[in-house]
């Protein structure tokens, strides 16, 4: 019979590491209990679960406990791992940290490879990654009429706190904004703030498509610039397809029909 004990918890970095806490502290032992995000759990039979509510004091704890005893690196698989769509990333983040924190007990432990969960992690977090570089590159910002600037994207992965990071360092004192239509989460830079990202949010067309005269002007502009460097002759769509996959075109400014040169 199973006895497993299954801790389900809120989709969020601070939902699994708040699992990750309580599991660890339950006391019964770290071979019967395991992490699983809630929505995305296959009932098991014989097994006990119990509702992680997200405590932002655990979760801090727990990643101040990753950066001291494992290190920078190990946070960063982790962190990432833990912004996956898939299923099984509550049980990936929490064996990997079982496996360096009880068992093996040194930093370093995603280099790991050979050890199942943390091959599971490292895959993760390089999907993760990945993707979120890509809208690093891909997100183009448009001028809202209240002057604040604003992009939509459509990730697979919860990469809103990567991407986050990126362009609060480029722009620090600008006001903007990046809503992912996927999950219904937008994150919210006030200039010279920290950001901040709201969850289950269903934005008003009318205001996010209500851009200033300016940005009519530059929209048409980045346009115009990017077909006169073009060339006819040398088209390679499936080339080009293979550097900007066609899944990133829907919000990109160069793509838009609806912009005139």
């Amino acid at each position: 019979m199973d006895n497993r004990t299954i801790f389900f918890c809120e989709d969020s970095i601070d939902g699994i590491f708040t699992a990750v806490y309580d599991a660890w502290a339950s006391r019964l032992g770290l071979g019967n209990v395991t992490v699983e995000v809630r929505g995305n759990q296959t009932l098991q039979l014989f097994a006990e679960y119990r509702q992680v509510e997200t405590d932002h004091e655990k979760a801090a704890k727990v990643a101040a406990t990753i950066q001291k005893r494992l290190g920078l690196e190990d946070y960063q698989v982790l962190y990432q791992a833990a912004l996956s769509k898939e299923a099984d990333k509550g049980e990936a983040v929490f064996r990997t940290l079982v496996l360096g924190l009880a068992e093996v007990k040194k930093k370093n432990i995603t280099r790991n490879l050979g050890n199942p969960a943390v091959m599971r992690a490292f895959e993760l977090s390089r999907t993760v990654g990945f993707e979120a570089h890509r809208y690093q590159m891909f997100v183009r910002f448009r001028e809202l009429e209240n002057g604040v600037l604003f992009s939509e994207i459509a990730a697979e992965n919860q990469v809103l706190p990567m991407i986050g990071e990126h362009f609060s360092d480029r722009f620090p004192m600008e006001n903007f904004m990046i809503y992912d239509r996927q999950h219904r989460d937008c994150l919210v830079h006030p200039g010279g703030k920290a950001w901040v990202i709201l969850q289950d949010m269903d934005l008003e067309e009318t205001m996010i498509r209500n851009y200033s005269k300016e940005e009519e002007k530059f929209a048409a502009l980045w346009k115009g610039f990017v077909s006169s460097i073009a060339i006819e002759e040398r088209a390679n769509p499936r080339c080009q397809m293979n550097f900007m996959p066609k899944k990133y075109w829907k919000y990109m400014t160069e793509h838009d029909k609806r912009i005139s040169v």
